[in-house]
């Protein structure tokens, strides 16, 4: 796979910070006719240039909420394992059993003897690179070029960066420690998310990690890229070489139960079949050995930096003392050393402090204090005096975060006391910057370095296409979230069309989108692309005449449980790997039954689920009738969106563009 993306590189202007002066230029235009032309087409343009930005703005906005959405899995899913534990006495002695194992670390004696290198051999036909004798610069610089081209690293070295990394790792500290005063300056990088593409950016623009160019990376190296493992075989590899000048601080993503649904699980599964399972549990461990967090020692300023951010529980004396590896999942707390069923007080502090460690926000509404984060329903909302007490507290000048995707890459809260950076660019086909932060010894503020990766250059699209680039793969993410909750819905819907004439007033059927989906947006602003409207209002049925919930192989009895599999698949899948625990690829019928029964007893309140209802959607997922389900099985039953031709009246010269959506599948997009 080459990376023709590296190639075309849009560098934009670096800044000292966004609190620098602002320079205004202002023009006097004379009223001669020619001037008064010259004014018209200007304000025609700048007008235009106006349209394309609220176009873009409105697609941020979007982007922005339903990648919260998504991530509210992690909460249910959380409260998941909590229910499942709580009914473990009712539950299949083997799902029983893993649900306890699963917030256990893994089995040394028998890791080590599953992922010995000395123990694979290389296959004749491999063409991929190789490591012989120790790590070297070299073998740094020839991993980047290999990598560059696509070649997938042999299993055997794969191991060995992983076994010579986690030695290193199992001897840091809770936190790592940075003396500028010795190094100079640090470059801090936000997410990356396996984009290959922006690492090598930040390598070649700011020079590969050495003694005396340090790099620290908060955490979030995997995930929704499709180079989660080079990525972070590369952040390993320099570990490696420059154990005293590069860092890595632990994200929400590095944990085996957040990258089953987010693409990381499955691309090891993909490009080390032979031997996964082993695989999956040494990256599991060595994610359970990052540090937790950085302190930057910069002379005049001192600077803390972690993934997510802080809350009123945070306290870094304890967060320093506590063992980290025993947190292999935030989404599946550890079991209580008292051997109970339950954690402790302490222990449950502990934990929330850890959850709030990797998930937190600033809170995006500037109230005071801590409060539920209600975008991600994990962790808190943290305002700008939790911020200063935390600042003044522990003698610290700023703290340094990252874990949202921002627009230029970066954004200051909090009075300019947080900073967060984030380095994955066009994330999720979105339209982000990405930004790298520098900060050098004795200075007081650092330098931001914003930059995109892209393989089309946008100032070269017309208009129409801009819009499409940036407005598709989160407009698909919408329609499948409408489509999943098409039965709610229009339950909702048709309760509010008092007239029942199919119309429904603006405002109400904006009111009933956001309450069923649970997604704040600008849907009178989005309404054009969903739903059709007349002088009456809206005609709240046409929302779904164009796409429908389908599976040729995959038919229930009843209406609705599509929707219930859809809207669940993320947890669902979760659960499967949870379960299938050594990576079999395989689970028993009635070890899926009974999660599917928690699942969904807990979201019907009993209603229309029962034994029947249960056997009939197993049976369904069971294809070859075996007894087993199998994950190509799993995965075939969720292929459900199909998305319907454009009518035969449509123009051509209407579509503009076709695009793969978030899941892969082709959306072919009417623009209006």
């Amino acid at each position: 796979m080459n990376h023709p993306i590296l190639a075309q590189i849009v560098p934009q202007v670096a800044a000292m910070s966004d609190r620098a002066d602002k320079m205004k230029m202002v023009s006097k235009l004379s009223t001669s006719p020619g001037d008064r032309s010259a004014s018209k087409i200007q304000a025609a343009f700048r007008k235009h240039q106006a349209r394309l930005k609220l176009k873009k703005q409105a697609a941020w906005q979007i982007h922005e909420k339903l990648e919260y959405s998504s991530e509210q899995t992690e909460a249910k899913l959380k409260d998941m394992f909590e229910k499942l534990l709580k009914a473990s006495d009712t539950l299949s002695p083997s799902v029983t059993k893993l649900l306890h194992k699963a917030g256990l670390p893994v089995e040394e004696k028998e890791l080590l003897r599953l992922t010995n290198p000395d123990n694979i051999r290389i296959e004749s036909n491999y063409q991929g690179p190789h490591i012989e004798g120790p790590i070297t610069r070299k073998i740094f610089v020839d991993l980047i070029e290999a990598f560059k081209r696509g070649q997938i690293l042999h299993e055997k070295y794969v191991c060995e960066i992983l076994h010579q990394a986690r030695a290193i790792l199992k001897t840091l500290p809770n936190f790592n420690h940075i003396d500028l005063s010795y190094l100079r300056h640090v470059f801090i990088v936000g997410d990356l998310h396996g984009q290959l593409a922006d690492l090598l950016h930040i390598f070649n623009s700011n020079g590969l990690p050495s003694i005396d160019n340090a790099y620290l990376f908060n955490g979030d190296f995997v995930d929704r890229g499709r180079n989660s493992v080079e990525v972070l075989l590369l952040l390993l590899v320099a570990l490696i070489l420059y154990p005293s000048s590069v860092f890595l601080n632990r994200g929400n993503h590095e944990d085996i139960m957040v990258t089953v649904r987010y693409g990381f699980y499955n691309e090891v599964n993909q490009k080390y079949r032979t031997r996964k399972a082993p695989l999956i549990d040494l990256f599991k461990d060595i994610f359970s050995w990052l540090p937790l967090y950085s302190y930057v020692d910069a002379g005049k300023c001192k600077i803390i930096i972690m993934h997510g951010g802080i809350s009123d529980k945070v306290n870094l004396k304890k967060l320093n003392h506590l063992s980290r590896n025993r947190y292999v999942s935030i989404e599946v707390s550890p079991q209580s050393k008292t051997g109970g069923k339950k954690l402790t007080e302490e222990e449950d502090n502990e934990y929330h402090q850890m959850q709030d460690l990797f998930w937190s926000d600033p809170d995006p509404r500037g109230r005071k204090g801590c409060r539920k984060n209600e975008d991600r329903k994990m962790a808190c909302f943290f305002g700008s005096d939790i911020t200063h007490q935390f600042l003044k507290k522990y003698n610290l000048s700023m703290l340094i975060r990252s874990h949202q995707v921002k627009q230029d890459g970066y954004e200051y809260t909090h009075d300019g006391k947080v900073l967060t950076v984030f380095s994955a660019s066009n994330y999720c086909g979105g339209s982000n910057w990405g930004a790298v932060v520098r900060w050098d010894y004795n200075e007081e503020e650092p330098w931001i370095i914003s930059f995109k990766t892209q393989a089309v250059e946008m100032e070269k699209l017309s208009f129409s296409k801009q819009v499409t680039l940036f407005e598709d793969p989160v407009y698909h993410s919408l329609i499948e979230k409408i489509m999943t909750n098409k039965t709610s819905l229009l339950k909702r819907l048709e309760k509010a069309d008092k007239n029942k004439n199919d119309h429904l007033p603006l405002t109400t059927w904006a009111d009933i989108m956001s309450d069923v989906l649970q997604v704040d947006l600008p849907w009178l602003i989005l309404r054009s692309k969903l739903v059709q409207e007349d002088e009456h209002g809206i005609l709240y049925k046409t929302m779904f005449n164009d796409y429908i919930l389908d599976n040729s192989k995959f038919q229930m009895s009843n209406a609705g449980i599509m929707e219930d599999l859809y809207m669940w698949k993320d947890m669902l899948l979760a659960l499967f790997n949870l379960i299938d625990y050594n990576h079999s690829g395989f689970i028993s019928r009635n070890e899926f039954a009974d999660i599917v029964k928690l699942i969904l007893y807990g979201e019907n309140d009993m209603g229309d689920v029962n034994d029947a209802y249960v056997e009939e959607l197993t049976s369904a997922m069971d294809f070859d009738k075996n007894g087993k389900i199998d994950f190509n099985e799993f995965l075939e039953s969720f292929r459900i969106v199909n998305i319907k031709k454009p009518p035969s009246s449509t123009k051509r010269s209407d579509i503009k563009n076709k695009t793969s959506g978030l899941n892969g599948t082709i959306i072919e997009e009417i623009r209006v």
